[in-house]
């Protein structure tokens, strides 16, 4: 992974274990020139649900749509599965580089997925989770920092039971977003873009984490996105 793709959202899985893509195959990772930048997951033969912020360099420059490639059905990032290109971007029309707010977006693919038991889509949920409620993070990144800040990064699929967390709690009151996770629990930060799903529903896109990855994650609501990811969706097909 190039560190210099991800030193803004070194966003990663804290305190997860190794999955089988079969227990997420919705999960997809998102590459640019052959480097992991973001998760993301399968809406449609041809749809990816991800996060806007993948599409943006550390410095806040769109990054080359060109390079931009998505690997479905594969615990790995750089081996097995299919391999395609990403073909059109559609981000958020406000999303805010700085603020990172609507951190909301879907790429088309230029040949169609072929879904079998590692490659499957997932259904946008229309409410949000009650607190309490279980719910799976999966992606590949950071599962383990050292005392002295070194990160321990793998190449296998990890996959992390979180708890929704109410607003309260969060001390946030914003309802674009849904708040997950527990202390040295939580998706730190190359996730970002990955799947946060309750009861086989995408309630959750990975946006942001707080206190050094040891503590919550702010994931984009999908229920309340829902309609302008399905407008999006309808734009380009």
């Amino acid at each position: 992974m190039s560190a210099g793709r991800v030193s803004r959202w070194e966003q990663r899985i804290i305190g997860g274990e190794p999955i089988g893509i079969e227990q997420a195959p919705w999960q997809v990772s998102l590459q640019l020139y052959g480097d992991l930048v973001c998760g993301g997951s399968i809406y449609s033969e041809i749809i990816i649900v991800t996060a806007a912020h993948c599409f943006f360099d550390k410095n806040g420059n769109r990054e080359d749509d060109q390079g931009y490639q998505v690997r479905a059905g594969s615990a790995l990032t750089d081996s097995n599965g299919t391999l395609v290109d990403v073909v059109a971007i559609i981000i958020h029309e406000e999303y805010a580089y700085e603020s990172n707010i609507n951190d909301i977006a879907i790429v088309s693919l230029s040949t169609p997925l072929e879904f079998t038991s590692k490659v499957q889509p997932i259904s946008l949920a229309k409410m949000k989770p009650s607190p309490g409620s279980i719910a799976l993070v999966s992606g590949w990144g950071v599962s383990y920092i050292f005392n002295d800040g070194t990160k321990l990064y793998p190449t296998h699929l990890q996959g992390l039971t979180l708890h929704i967390k109410s607003m309260f709690s969060c001390r946030l009151f914003d309802p674009s977003l849904i708040c997950a996770g527990t202390y040295r629990r939580t998706a730190c930060l190359g996730d970002s873009g990955g799947p946060l799903v309750v009861n086989k529903q995408l309630v959750g896109v990975v946006s942001w984490g707080r206190k050094g990855c040891q503590s919550s994650t702010f994931f984009v609501s999908v229920p309340y996105f829902r309609e302008w990811i399905l407008n999006a969706i309808a734009s380009i097909q």
